[in-house]
């Protein structure tokens, strides 16, 4: 382990990645290892709340892993999960919000560190106190639900972050518009697309011959819009009747929203041609999903913003799937648009639209030379706009750029 007297960086995240969870949060976990392979030597504070009374609140909490004070060296990084005092409730999110920021300044206050990088704006604002008390500049990353349906509930937080903040980073055009309603300063926002290892990815045609597979990975939550591409692979099947091929739709993930999408399915009589793979209760979840990935034909992802006002950011599952030269059909949503080029990598549908989801399905089966096109641009979009390495080295530059100023 690096010497922790002379850790520079603070990236605070909660829900880091682990042994338990490694899945979890995977898109820090790189930006952090690389942090560290290109000489900088930083410290994770991954924040663990306790939570009072667990029966009552029942799945509006996520499994956290155990908290601990120990500094933890985690597939080359290190990292600190402290806990903290947290209820789940609207009405107390200002007592939550103090416990995060105490715990943040007792357990994050190394004098060595020059930078703090919040992800999620929450943390953002939890992180203020410790930029003061250091006198070091704070980047706070927002990612699509602090700007979605925790919005509202954190908009008189932002305030004090809009006043402290150095940098913020937006994943999309999008999210830069959502910053910019709020009142983020223009001048202090910079576009900045997460990006993937394309070194751990081909294009390698490991489909099979004699089942056409759609797939969508995602967290099984409502607002993924799951049960919208159930519907739809239903219709296919439909006007398929006389097709000569298998057909299968594999949904990898789980979540609140699981079984009623098992019941949707049943509902349907789909059980042999719908199958549910839940990779997060699985030690090797990551290599689930890219043996899935590699396995289908299509990839979906039906998010859209439900009445909770849920919103993505640029989903990484999109862009791990072009990686693999996979077709996408997935929502005019958020940063979307941005991941998946209609009519070039993909096709992008209208939220919440059965007939488009059904319709691409059935140009992809019917058009082999579309499918073929669309991998090869998939893989070069990604390879332009949204190479990890590349898009380091522009975070890297910010970093050095707010530590010199």
């Amino acid at each position: 382990m690096k010497d922790q007297n002379k850790y520079d960086i603070l990236e605070i995240r909660d829900y880091y990645s682990s042994s338990n969870n490694p899945s979890s949060s995977i898109w820090v976990y790189n930006q952090v290892l690389s942090l560290s392979e290109m000489g900088f030597n930083p410290l994770v504070i991954s924040p663990t709340p306790i939570i009072p009374f667990k029966r009552i609140f029942k799945n509006r909490f996520r499994l956290y892993d155990t908290p601990s004070i120990e500094i933890e060296a985690y597939k080359g990084t290190h990292v600190i999960r402290p806990p903290y005092f947290k209820i789940p409730r609207q009405i107390f999110v200002g007592l939550t919000q103090r416990n995060l920021s105490n715990c943040i300044e007792k357990h994050g206050g190394y004098h060595t560190i020059k930078l703090i990088h919040a992800h999620f704006g929450q943390n953002g604002v939890a992180a203020i106190k410790l930029k003061k008390k250091l006198d070091v500049p704070l980047i706070t990353s927002f990612y699509g639900c602090d700007l979605g349906e925790t919005k509202d509930i954190f908009k008189p937080y932002y305030a004090e972050l809009i006043k402290n903040g150095d940098l913020f980073l937006a994943l999309s055009n999008d999210m830069k518009n959502d910053l910019l309603t709020l009142g983020f300063p223009e001048e202090k926002i910079l576009i900045h697309h997460l990006g993937i290892d394309l070194e751990k990815f081909s294009i390698d045609k490991e489909v099979s011959e004699d089942v056409f597979i759609f797939s969508t990975v995602c967290r099984l939550a409502k607002s993924k819009g799951v049960q919208f591409v159930i519907e739809a692979f239903r219709d296919f099947l439909k006007a398929s009747v006389n097709s000569q091929n298998n057909f299968q739709l594999r949904i990898i993930g789980g979540g609140s929203y699981e079984n009623k999408l098992k019941n949707l399915v049943q509902r349907y009589n789909l059980q042999s041609k719908v199958h549910f793979i839940n990779n997060l209760i699985m030690p090797n979840s990551r290599e689930i999903v890219l043996n899935e990935m590699k396995m289908c034909n299509i990839f979906i992802l039906a998010s859209y913003s439900s009445n909770n006002g849920s919103k993505e950011g640029t989903p990484v599952v999109l862009m791990e799937a072009q990686a693999c030269g996979k077709p996408c059909i997935s929502t005019h949503h958020a940063g979307i648009p941005e991941v998946v080029k209609d009519k070039v990598s993909g096709f992008i549908v209208k939220e919440a639209s059965v007939n488009e989801i059904e319709k691409y399905m059935h140009i992809f089966v019917n058009n082999p030379d579309i499918c073929s096109k669309f991998s090869i641009s998939a893989r070069k979009h990604m390879e332009k706009e949204f190479n990890h390495r590349q898009q380091m080295g522009k975070l890297i530059s910010s970093i050095n750029h707010l530590i010199m100023a």
